[in-house]
């Protein structure tokens, strides 16, 4: 499961550009995110090992739209940004210390939509929002070798990250 929800926050990074790309945080991401996940981006990008990736709505866009998929379109529309980090090559302190922050994150409003432990791998995705409109998609991914956390941040319907999943994983 965690391969296939991943493929949606990944398709607009592998249509663009290589994962290692280090850019700043657009003003839309830095202003919405003020409530703990961009202190997280903040706090582990410049990290040792760790790889930072930020996706602008122009850039999600254009890469979405060059899919030639309807459904991933209308989603290019209702995202603002994604933020990236992996730390496959980090050390374990690093990669524990973010868990550990990521955890504070249902503290601040955040509600968990999925939590698997399976097999030594930890699988979490959290979101903000309401019934009408998620505003952020948190996805944080653990295993003994990776560890990558994604951030979709924009005005989704609860509706359409179904219907992506549902696709996804049939």
């Amino acid at each position: 499961m965690k391969k296939k929800i991943f493929t949606l926050a990944f398709a607009a990074a592998t249509l663009l550009c290589g994962c290692n790309v280090q850019a700043r945080p657009s003003a839309s991401v830095s202003a919405s995110q003020d409530d703990g996940v961009e202190a997280l981006f903040k706090q582990f990008r410049n990290s040792e090992n760790v790889t930072y990736l930020n996706l602008p709505k122009s850039l999600i866009k254009m890469g979405l739209k060059s899919a030639d998929d309807k459904t991933a379109e209308a989603l290019a529309a209702r995202i603002d940004g994604i933020q990236i980090l992996t730390l496959e090559e980090a050390g374990q302190k690093t990669k524990d210390a973010l868990f550990r922050q990521f955890s504070n994150l249902e503290k601040k409003g955040y509600e968990p939509v999925v939590k698997s432990n399976d097999d030594g791998e930890k699988v979490r995705i959290l979101i903000k929002g309401n019934e009408k409109e998620v505003q952020n998609l948190i996805i944080f991914s653990m295993d003994k070798d990776n560890c990558s956390l994604v951030s979709i941040n924009g005005h989704i319907n609860p509706a359409d990250i179904d219907e992506i999943v549902e696709l996804e994983t049939h």
